[in-house]
């Protein structure tokens, strides 16, 4: 019996497995999903709005909507080595007499960045645009020299390693209307010479929003605007992490209507009358709601009236850009001017907003010359608050803020290439010399004299935080901060692929600088300034 059943098992475990085969090919064909041209009234469920392919198609691509000719893969990569010594020229970042102990030695590291951009175009008028980016300074997430892999190497949760989306937006062109177009995510704001919005690419991490913005294409003229969202505080976004927004049954915190964020708004024209010739008028406001205190016992902090972009103020912009560029001329003009209010910590009245900036270059292209140089010079203005100091340390801030505020700007060579200028509280003249000794190469020499507008205001470096404060003793006098000499060498090869690009720059420290170390007017102490010098190497390839 027991034979016979294990014949049996045996017997019946054969015609199943015989019968496989003959089940497959009986079996109905694999149907591909069907693709309709208008949403229908079937549950919103998988992504909260009817589907017209299913959303589990997308992933992995499946879906018969996918071309992959309408796929582009775009890249770049760049690693660069620093050097700088006395970065601050000795220096306190109190503006107290001495010279500061973390000022004294070079120091030197190397950074690099990879992007990785995915495109896909949906139709015509319809991409879809995601960046990734690879940030890291070297060395700086490992733990250890003996496991340079670490797990905090992997994770980028140490040093400044970071893993991200730089660009991550939605496109639709002719909405509607032929030459007006949306752009809805995490996008770039680059407007004219970068003085005000750019992309800040020599940062290693460098600016992107997000926000939509609106614009409208015509031959003579084109309106850009848009809705920038830099911060949200709120305990309605606190759950965003988790996939989802709003309050947890334990959050105690009740919600703000939106009342500690920061958000800004533009509006841009630019009218080109005539060929070479453009103009371009300029709004801006933020609305910074992120939160101060304004009442008693609140010490008063350079994290608050001397910030950038710092918290509790309503600020307009209001101005522009005239830019002209024909045969062996070019120049610009930028003028802008700021007013709104700004609260303090530790007071209950707010300040008036009153600044002022200005910009005005110009220079001459020999074309049919050998090297085809091309001789400029520059002036540059932004104002500063004479009572800004004395405001931050507590004292009293006359009711006004009149430093201008540099928004987010690329400040890297706009206000020299060493990076110790902003757009804020500055004069700044230079001269230029740019060469192109071979066709794939490109040599600039500038030089430039920095100076303070108010004596009571901060130098503020091109991340445009404070450096040092104005000596609370008075004893700088003086508005000179530095003079400084870039030298810069580009070449291009590989098809202009790649570029290679050397430079450095020597730098002055000036009489506000000497005296404010010394702790005299003179400028002669028991300590004196120290001239700075930097400079760079780095490779970068993109496709």
């Amino acid at each position: 019996m027991r034979r016979s059943k294990e014949a049996a098992k045996w017997v019946l475990a054969a015609a199943l497995m015989g019968s496989m085969p003959i089940g497959q090919a009986l079996a109905d064909p694999p149907v591909a999903p069907t693709v309709i041209d208008k949403p229908g009234h079937g549950a919103p469920v998988p992504r909260s709005f009817p589907d017209l392919v299913p959303y589990w198609n997308f992933d992995p691509p499946k879906s018969p909507l996918f071309d992959i000719s309408k796929f582009t893969l775009s890249g770049d990569m760049r690693v660069r080595g620093e050097y700088r010594n006395n970065g601050f020229f000795g220096a306190n970042a109190s503006g107290a007499a001495g010279r500061s102990a973390n000022d004294k030695t070079a120091d030197a590291g190397v950074q690099q960045w990879a992007r990785i951009g995915l495109n896909y175009s949906a139709s015509q008028d319809v991409d879809f645009f995601t960046q990734l980016q690879y940030s890291k300074t070297w060395g700086g997430a490992n733990s250890n020299a003996v496991n340079a892999n670490d797990a905090a190497s992997q994770t980028g949760a140490v040093n400044g390693s970071i893993l991200g989306v730089r660009q991550a937006f939605i496109m639709i062109r002719n909405l509607g209307v032929d030459g007006l177009s949306l752009k809805a995510g995490r996008q770039l704001v680059v407007m004219g010479n970068h003085r005000l919005f750019g992309h800040f690419d020599w940062n290693n991490q460098a600016f992107s929003h997000d926000g939509i913005t609106i614009q409208y294409n015509q031959p003579t003229y084109e309106v850009w605007g848009g809705w920038l969202h830099l911060s949200d505080q709120d305990s309605f976004a606190s759950g965003a992490s988790s996939g989802g927004i709003g309050q947890s049954a334990n959050n105690t915190t009740p919600l703000q209507g939106g009342s500690n964020s920061a958000d800004l708004l533009f509006t841009r024209l630019a009218f080109k009358p005539i060929a070479g010739l453009a103009i371009e008028p300029l709004w801006v406001f933020l609305n910074n709601k992120t939160g101060v205190a304004t009442t008693g016992g609140v010490t008063p902090g350079v994290g608050n009236v001397l910030a950038p972009h710092a918290p509790g103020q309503n600020r307009h912009t209001l101005g522009g850009r005239v830019a002209y560029r024909q045969g062996m001329f070019d120049g610009t003009f930028e003028g802008y001017w700021q007013t709104g209010s700004m609260a303090v910590a530790g007071q209950a009245n707010t300040l008036h907003i009153n600044a002022t900036a200005l910009a005005v270059e110009g220079g001459i292209t020999l074309q049919n010359v050998p090297t085809n140089p091309r001789v400029g010079l520059e002036f540059n203005y932004a104002s500063g608050d004479g009572d800004g100091g004395a405001c931050a340390r507590g004292g009293n801030c006359n009711g006004n803020a009149n430093t201008f505020e540099n928004l987010y700007p690329t400040n890297h060579i706009v206000m020299g290439y060493a990076d110790r200028m902003a757009w804020r509280n500055m004069l700044g003249f230079s001269g230029s010399l740019q060469l192109n000794p071979t066709q794939q190469s490109h040599l600039e020499a500038r030089y430039w004299v920095f100076q303070k507008a108010n004596n009571g205001d901060c130098w503020y470096t091109a991340s445009q935080g404070c450096a040092v404060m104005p000596a609370a003793s008075g004893v700088a006098t003086s508005n000179s901060l530095y003079k400084e000499l870039d030298l810069i060498y580009t070449l291009f090869f590989k098809g202009n692929k790649v570029a290679w690009q050397t430079g450095g720059a020597y730098l002055w420290s000036g009489g506000a600088i000497d005296q404010t170390v010394a702790g005299s007017t003179s400028g002669n102490g028991p300590q004196s300034s120290v001239n700075s010098t930097w400079a760079y190497t780095q490779l970068q390839i993109n496709f």
